[in-house]
């Protein structure tokens, strides 16, 4: 018997499947690859059907759009008629090519992901930065550029959601194109009414309680000690071999002591782990770091920083220490944030975001805006006029949905689902 014939006709239809199961895992990649001619590379992720890292050609200028840049973003598919939370990352997104990467949104409403990394960080550099184009209006611009591309895929509803600086591209965004997001999500967005803020309100509230004493009595006790803790201090420095000029290792530990209780707060410490001033100097010093990492300030870093740095500064507003009660203890005058912003750059303070997003938040456009705060984020709303505001009890900058109870994590999401219908 001649079983030749029979063998050509399996392999085809082998084949055929195999093409087919193929075509029909990446539904995604080819209705993008046939509107769009830009670089889509599948990547590994457990939590979407389809995943993919994309670079786009993105306008520098979007009212003058000649000069482009490589802008990065990371794309899970579910369904094309899902709804599509698009992550309005402050920074860059290093973390969403992590192959069990998702958020609580995705996971919660099946939606698709859009994880865009903001201008002019990470990969998305251009060759030479301009920085009067670094601002949120021009990357609300952006977003809109990618919705409109993408909407002609992903056609659901789209949600905007950010931590921190996130959360006011996130705010921004709906701000400046309205129609394009039904709902947003801000995780621990500063929504500040002036430049710098010495003594923030909740920061000073935090300083009465029981633990704020606490950390407070340390912060005093480490400056009167600041002689005796700098040996430790600089081993651990040339352990880790940083680098921090122009700046020495006395006022780097000064910057630290000084941002103590800050990142304490916001990074959601635990009161009992505050170690007793009777402790030895290297316990004290191991502490210190942990809080506050050094890292921060080595030249690498500081140079990672420095776009972020030109938006405090440029727009957003940032924090400032109250060095008075340390100026006895201080090597220098200035110890303000605004040394991690670009050098030999002018930066000029303009307050229009701060006005326009402190009205836009006030008023009826933003109903559908949710703000998610930890209740001892330093970085939470100062005022309580603002709606759909949720606080999580003893919270921190690291509270999410998820940090409430059942019930109020089912209204949150009800309340988000009636915006996405």
């Amino acid at each position: 018997m001649n079983i030749q014939p029979k063998i050509q006709i399996l392999f085809i239809l082998l084949t055929l499947s195999f093409f087919t199961a193929f075509s029909q895992t990446n539904i995604f990649q080819d209705k993008f690859s046939k509107l769009f001619d830009f670089s889509i590379i599948p990547k590994t992720n457990i939590n979407f059907k389809e995943y993919y890292e994309i670079t786009i050609q993105q306008s520098a200028d979007h009212s003058n759009p000649k000069s482009k840049f490589n802008q990065r973003i990371y794309i899970g598919f579910q369904d094309f008629s899902a709804p599509t939370v698009i992550v309005t990352d402050g920074y860059a997104i290093d973390y969403a090519s992590k192959p069990d990467y998702s958020n609580e949104l995705a996971k919660e409403l099946k939606a698709n992901i859009v994880v865009v990394e903001h201008r002019f960080f990470g990969k998305s550099v251009p060759d030479s930065i301009e920085w009067k184009l670094l601002t949120l209006k021009q990357a609300a611009d952006d977003y809109h550029f990618i919705k409109s591309m993408l909407g002609k895929i992903l056609t659901g509803k789209w949600l905007s959601t950010g931590i921190s600086k996130g959360g006011q591209a996130a705010l921004s965004y709906k701000m400046f194109y309205p129609k394009d997001i039904s709902a947003v999500v801000a995780y621990g967005t500063a929504v500040k009414s002036k430049q710098t803020v010495f003594t923030d309100t909740i920061l000073s509230n935090l300083s009465q309680t029981v633990c704020g004493k606490k950390i407070t009595e340390l912060q005093n006790y480490l400056f009167r000690h600041k002689n005796i803790l700098l040996p430790y201090f600089a081993a651990f420095v040339s352990q880790k071999n940083y680098n921090f000029t122009p700046l020495d290792n006395e006022t780097v530990l000064d910057y630290l002591l000084l941002e103590l209780p800050f990142s304490f707060w916001q990074n959601g410490n635990k009161c009992e782990d505050i170690p007793d001033t009777t402790n030895t100097p290297s316990n004290l010093t191991n502490y210190l770091i942990k809080v506050v990492p050094p890292r921060f300030f080595s030249t690498t870093n500081k140079k990672q920083l420095e776009p972020s740095f030109y938006m405090f500064y440029h727009e957003l507003g940032y924090y400032e220490y109250n060095t008075t009660p340390f100026i006895k203890y201080l090597k220098q005058k200035n110890y303000s944030n605004n040394y991690f912003a670009p050098p030999n750059t002018t930066i000029q303070f303009d307050d229009t975001f701060q006005k326009t997003v402190g009205t836009f938040v006030s008023s009826s456009s933003s109903k559908n805006v949710f703000f998610i705060y930890g209740q001892n984020d330093p970085w939470a709303l100062q005022t309580r006029a603002i709606k759909n505001v949720y606080i999580v009890p003893a919270g921190s900058h690291k509270s999410r949905i998820a940090d409430f109870s059942a019930e109020q994590q089912a209204d949150i999401y009800t309340k988000i689902r009636t915006c996405i219908k």
